[in-house]
């Protein structure tokens, strides 16, 4: 089994006009959004190729922003600028946004070629505490950064709407693709060509108001590891959906630089680890047993016990070791009735499953 590295190498001299866009080039474009881009964007309005990130390479190591750094990042991108099919692609429109209050994480960047291909790159959640605390918004209210998404695909797509666009991210970046598609103006979407999905949480119906939309998701090729979680949060029916294999062992299958490649194509996987479907269960089950309003206070109060000794990054929090663990503990002591019996859901749901694993039924 290869990784994505290796498939830059082996794809390097061969152009999108000979061999068309698929689903490992998502793969690629998506982690390559992890990557700080902002020393290649002098120019705000100007457009770069990729080969300028050598730039970036300059130091010897890119700037990533990604909760779990890894070192084959920079080899995708050392092998990416190189290359002739994603070296010679330009990138235009890159918004880095990070910001405590309101809480909100979000990058972007466009990919295209000279003649017709486009691919929206949303970037997934990073290390920092912000990031992380709008991600659970997402449980109970529509985000800053999923209206970013839409406008933003509004606005490039608008401009250009005769390309063969394409849209998607990895994880938060996936939900931002779907919330976009799902959201901006129908006779717009239907520019689009396809969403790529990998491992992102779905669309909540209550938050939506509506089931996601139905011509967004036979648009939608969805990417999920043998262990996914993240991936089948607020689980969605989207008909193309695949399973791929991954060197990395447990959850930390939810990082796409690991995903695997055969051949030029996913590395295929037939079924789902059975621990993170037990665990899929059971969070499903959890979120059923609160509401909208529930959800949000039992965030607010989890994320402010967290944030309130100065942490701004997991790292930060955990460098705070087990002070920082006892101070949230005792926070959360102090926390409503809500928040209190939410928790209490929370380890009464776990306990049971651990006793009975795969019980469907509600105690």
């Amino acid at each position: 089994m290869d990784n994505l590295v290796d498939y830059v190498l082996w794809m390097s001299d061969i152009p999108f006009s000979a061999l068309p866009f698929g689903d490992v080039d998502a793969m690629v474009l998506s982690n390559l959004s992890y990557i700080v881009m902002g020393k290649v964007f002098e120019d705000d309005t100007a457009p770069v190729h990729v080969r300028d990130c050598r730039k970036i390479l300059d130091s010897g190591k890119a700037e990533l922003k990604i909760a779990i750094s890894d070192d084959k990042y920079t080899q995708l991108l050392q092998a990416a600028v190189g290359s002739k099919r994603f070296g010679d692609l330009l990138m235009s429109d890159y918004i880095d946004v990070i910001s405590q209050e309101p809480p909100v994480q979000y990058a972007v960047v466009t990919f295209y070629d000279e003649k017709d291909l486009a691919f929206i790159a949303f970037r997934g959640t990073d290390d920092s505490l912000a990031g992380w605390y709008e991600d659970f918004i997402a449980s109970f209210s529509k985000t800053e950064a999923q209206e970013m998404a839409r406008e933003y695909a509004t606005r490039v797509i608008s401009k250009e709407p005769d390309r063969r666009w394409l849209m998607g991210g990895h994880s938060k970046g996936g939900n931002l693709a779907l919330y976009a598609g799902c959201t901006m103006d129908k006779e717009l979407f239907d520019h689009v060509e396809r969403i790529y999905d990998l491992d992102g949480p779905g669309l909540s119906v209550e938050v939506m108001g509506q089931e996601p939309q139905r011509y967004v998701l036979e648009k939608t090729t969805r990417i999920l590891p043998e262990f996914s979680v993240v991936g089948r949060v607020f689980d969605m029916d989207i008909p193309d959906t695949k399973i791929i294999r991954s060197f990395a062992k447990g959850a930390f299958q939810h990082a796409p630089i690991s995903w695997g490649v055969d051949h030029g194509k996913i590395a295929a996987a037939e079924k789902h680890n059975p621990f993170s479907v037990w665990f899929n269960d059971f969070f499903a089950r959890w979120i059923a047993c609160t509401n909208v309003e529930e959800r949000r206070i039992f965030f607010d109060e989890v994320f402010a016990a967290v944030s309130e000794g100065g942490a701004k990054t997991l790292a930060d929090l955990v460098g705070e070791g087990i002070d920082g663990f006892v101070r949230i503990q005792n926070r959360l002591k102090n926390a409503s009735e809500v928040t209190k019996r939410v928790l209490h859901e929370f380890t009464k749901q776990a306990f049971f499953e651990s006793l009975f694993p795969g019980n469907n039924k509600k105690n």
